[in-house]
């Protein structure tokens, strides 16, 4: 850090000594939950075939919007721009490696790294710190557990792309407890057994394979590959310390499955659903009593909005919402007295994909034509946006994102049709701060004095830190 940081963030510090702290309840646990690819209106979209909101909708939810900018992009989201120009929201969007690793680090990276700072060098995640802090540590995936979002809950890599070695860091030099998703190198995504084309780097390459699938496991892994495995932890009746799950599924539990587009597809039947795969990790996670921070991502809803699919985007969206349902109800139940006194929970996206509108290239409401139709829409894209994702908290800490706002967009509520309170936005790093501020995990020194900043406080480190990173 250089010194003209670190005697701002001293300086910062002694506003914040004069202001209440940012949190009042410490977080034991953090369950931080990504919707690959939502923006405002695949929500809207869900909510309008399904006839009802997601519960992470509701009042008692904190509400604020988020810029995704990457280090590719230093200026960040301009709303005046936004709403001049629809070409606008296409222009520098981040990608998934470097969204995770501002939101998991706090410090913003160049698009398909994977924790690796701007000068090349590796960064240390919020996960990582939970995990030297003797908590346990979980990545949950409806796509591969060694794609962008969930490999950067505890890997480093210059590339993304580098699978196998992504998965081999998780599996053999991480504090991880949980691993689960797709990228089963035995089945296609119809959920099939493959007779051709067996790709191992998903899970670390055939050596690894071999190892996290044999009696004795991996590392001090269990292994369970069958939705009868993944329903045994999600019920209680199977027992582990650590776990590996990998459903029998090419790349992604649903989406990519071959058989045409439609209301009506028949579902791979051999896989869990993501709320079945939530359920079974928290039920590992929360028998450390020490408590847990888990990443549990709708990984495909990305990749939906990249092919322009509506019926895929709210089928996997749905998914997701039934998961986000099964976190509350497990916190509502103060289950293994995990509650709203002792956990934090984080909803919110990574970036937009597909720039999912009520037309393309427009600014139109998304057409509600009643439950069970779809709705009106069109993509202006088939990649990422710019445009600001909805972040929704609640639990220990969930009112320090207000703090962390750092500019308005005056006509997002409107735009969208959505609360008012997401005309505020924050920076993604500030979900790292966040945390961290939440659950009291100790970091840098260089860094702590701010978590206990005021609004002028925290929102002024932002703007330097992200000039720095």
């Amino acid at each position: 850090m250089n010194s003209s940081l670190r005697s701002a963030i001293a300086g910062t510090a002694l506003v914040a000594g004069l202001a209440s702290p940012l949190t009042a309840q410490q977080a034991k646990n953090v369950i931080l939950m990504i919707s690959d690819g939502q923006g405002f209106n695949a929500v809207t979209a869900t909510e309008y075939y399904t006839g009802s909101k997601a519960v992470y909708e509701g009042s008692d939810f904190v509400k604020v919007s988020m810029q995704t900018s990457s280090a590719n992009n230093p200026a960040g989201y301009d709303p005046i721009a936004m709403w001049s120009d629809t070409n606008y929201q296409k222009i520098k969007p981040t990608d998934s490696a470097s969204a995770a690793t501002a939101m998991y680090t706090g410090v913003k990276n160049y698009d398909g790294q994977v924790n690796w700072s701007t000068t090349g060098q590796p960064l240390t995640t919020f996960f990582e710190l939970a995990g030297q802090a003797g908590k346990a540590v979980g990545a949950v995936s409806s796509v591969e557990f060694s794609h962008a979002t969930p490999a950067a809950v505890v890997s480093h890599n210059s590339s993304r792309n580098n699978y196998s070695a992504i998965a081999n860091e998780a599996i053999n030099n991480s504090h991880v407890t949980v691993l689960m998703g797709a990228g089963h190198p035995l089945y296609n995504d119809n959920g099939v057994l493959r007779t051709t084309g067996i790709n191992y780097s998903y899970v670390g390459g055939q050596t690894t394979w071999n190892d996290i699938t044999d009696a004795d496991g991996a590392n001090g892994f269990a292994f369970v590959d069958t939705t009868a495995g993944f329903e045994a932890l999600a019920n209680g009746s199977m027992n582990v310390d650590k776990v590996i799950g990998v459903a029998q599924a090419g790349t992604t539990l649903q989406q990519g499955r071959s058989n045409p587009v439609g209301n009506f597809d028949p579902l791979n039947t051999n896989v869990p659903t993501l709320s079945t795969m939530t359920k079974a990790a928290l039920n590992v996670l929360d028998n450390d009593t020490d408590g847990f921070a888990v990443m549990i991502e709708g990984g495909a809803i990305d990749w939906a909005g990249h092919a322009n699919q509506i019926d895929r985007t709210i089928e996997e969206q749905k998914d997701f919402n039934a998961s986000v349902q099964s976190v509350v109800d497990y916190l509502n139940a103060g289950t293994n007295g995990n509650n709203w006194s002792n956990t934090l929970l984080i909803v919110t996206a990574d970036h937009e994909t597909g720039g999912l509108w009520g037309a393309a290239n427009t600014f139109d409401q998304v057409g509600n034509n009643g439950v069970g139709v779809l709705p009106t829409v069109g993509y202006s894209s088939g990649d990422h946006t710019n445009v600001l994702v909805p972040l929704y908290a609640k639990g220990a800490g969930a009112e320090a994102f207000l703090a962390a706002t750092i500019g308005t967009d005056t006509q997002l509520a409107t735009r969208y049709g959505v609360d008012a309170a997401f005309n505020q936005y924050i920076d993604n790093t500030s979900v790292y701060d966040v945390v961290v501020g939440a659950t009291a995990i100790p970091e840098p020194s260089t860094y702590a004095a701010i978590f206990g900043a005021a609004v002028l406080g925290l929102a002024g480190f932002r703007r330097m830190r992200r000039r720095a990173a």
